[in-house]
């Protein structure tokens, strides 16, 4: 795809930026999405929807995937073709005398080689990638040097109002790209805390000193939560004055327009619904996991908390549903998790539903009575939980990361002391065991959502920080 124009569609010449009703209409913006591998990732999609959103308002936008093609759920709005390979990326990294070899990126931007190259960085373990994360922030003083010129001559020519790197590790382009554009840089903090710490310490620590330097480059930070906008600034000395948040927005399309029915109040003599407690014999509770199959996302502590929670007095009969994507080399790790399920917890049934695609996802959330994800990071985005939200499904999440904040503003579930399964089991009791409060918090949420957390605001947010960045103003 090529230019989106205020109509969505490629686009010619560039008119005057329109200004009017107190919102800015009329950016040119040049932004970038980092592939996953083969994966559907969180990232792409916020990237995606706001690309979207802002080209809806009025804005031209060329949304460029780095590293690996984008994949989405939703209709994709990223040009085909990948700049800044990952596969001429490594081969400069492990043989710096490819970087005088003219064309290199072309050659290995093919979509055959790019879906061997996602393949392979599915199931590259992080903590091997310091010394290509160090080349990477190098950008145009280090091996990639060649990339770097490449990347920033694609668009010789082009006049932009303002670029935007998906993440901080991409720190070492801001320099290059604003002096062979002319346009100031915006970067997104958006996550880079997990990858940076799996790193070894001395490759973190030299990652963290380049990003620190090349920081000032960038004319405006932009978080997709507060917590991790604030951890991020820190980490990487920036001002807090050059710090904005847009918080993630979920588009509403396909989602159930009305939340779940509520149940019948009970009987005056008895006690509220909300407070009523299941008993065994009523009705199975499906408990659902919405995540990457990985350690790092918790379902090992899920499983544990589950068990823990089924052996407890009056809990009703429990069905665990998992849905993500998950690399190969993961699966014996989620079959030994099934054998435990089952030998600690034999009446609890386990299924998973693999990859779903917008619509089965949707569906998957929907259809759960709750959802839960202990990951054991600080989760800098949250999403699957605010699309559970958006479905009308309460959450149980730990207390970390974005997850305050996010049930702080959508009411929309319960907050476990840790992702221990300890933990985590007594958080999952006060849904699982009190039905007419489960579907109070979810009505609650489907509403809050659509309040806190829709597409316009993200927009309206990341609007007005790429504005202040391009040293814009609204009329």
């Amino acid at each position: 795809m090529g230019v989106l124009t205020p109509a969505g569609t490629p686009g010619g010449e560039r008119q005057p930026p329109p200004r009017g009703g107190g919102r800015l209409t009329g950016l040119r913006l040049l932004s970038f999405t980092a592939g996953a591998g083969g994966m559907v990732c969180g990232s792409c999609i916020r990237d995606n929807a706001l690309a979207r959103e802002l080209a809806r308002r009025g804005h031209e936008i060329r949304l460029v995937p780095l590293y690996q093609g984008a994949r989405t759920d939703e209709e994709s709005v990223s040009e085909e073709r990948v700049r800044f390979g990952g596969i001429p990326l490594y081969l400069q990294h492990a043989a710096p005398g490819l970087g005088r070899i003219r064309g290199l990126d072309r050659l290995f931007t093919s979509k055959a080689l790019l879906r061997l190259s996602a393949r392979l960085s599915a199931s590259t373990d992080p903590a091997k990638l310091g010394p290509l994360t160090v080349t990477t922030l190098l950008g145009a003083k280090g091996p990639a040097a060649r990339s770097v010129r490449t990347l920033c001559e694609g668009f010789a020519g082009e006049r932009f109002d303002l670029v935007v790197l998906p993440n901080s590790l991409l720190l070492g382009l801001a320099a290059p790209l604003r002096e062979a554009l002319g346009a100031p840089v915006a970067v997104t903090f958006s996550g880079e805390d997990l990858f940076l710490d799996s790193l070894p310490d001395a490759h973190r620590e030299e990652s963290l000193r380049l990003m620190r330097e090349a920081a000032p480059a960038a004319a405006r930070f932009v978080g997709v939560s507060e917590r991790h906008a604030r951890d991020m600034a820190e980490r990487l000395e920036v001002p807090p004055e050059k710090v904005s948040v847009a918080r993630l927005g979920v588009d509403p399309a396909g989602f159930p327009p009305t939340p779940k029915p509520v149940p019948k109040p009970a009987p005056k003599s008895a006690p509220e619904s909300g407070d009523r407690p299941a008993a065994n014999g009523s009705d199975p509770v499906t408990i659902g996991y919405f995540s990457r199959i990985a350690p790092e996302k918790g379902l090992d502590r899920l499983v544990a908390a589950v068990a823990l929670l089924s052996r407890e007095e009056g809990v009703p009969p429990l069905r665990l549903r998992a849905a993500g994507w998950m690399s190969p080399r993961r699966r014996p790790w989620l079959e030994s998790l099934r054998a435990l399920l089952g030998s600690e917890a034999p009446g609890v049934s386990f299924e998973y539903r693999g990859e779903p695609d917008r619509e089965g996802k949707i569906r998957f959330l929907r259809e759960a009575d709750l959802v839960a994800i202990p990951a054991v990071f600080p989760e800098a985005k949250g999403l699957p939980a605010i699309e559970a939200a958006m479905a009308g499904t309460p959450v149980v999440v730990p207390r970390q990361g974005s997850y305050p904040e996010l049930l702080d503003r959508t009411e929309g579930g319960v907050l476990a002391r840790s992702p221990e399964p300890e933990d985590f089991a007594a958080a999952l009791g006060q849904l699982v065991l009190h039905p007419g409060r489960r579907r109070q918090v979810g009505a609650r949420a489907h509403r809050r959502a659509r309040e806190e957390h829709s597409l316009e605001r993200m927009a309206d947010e990341a609007e007005a920080a790429y504005a202040i960045a391009a040293g814009a103003s609204a009329a």
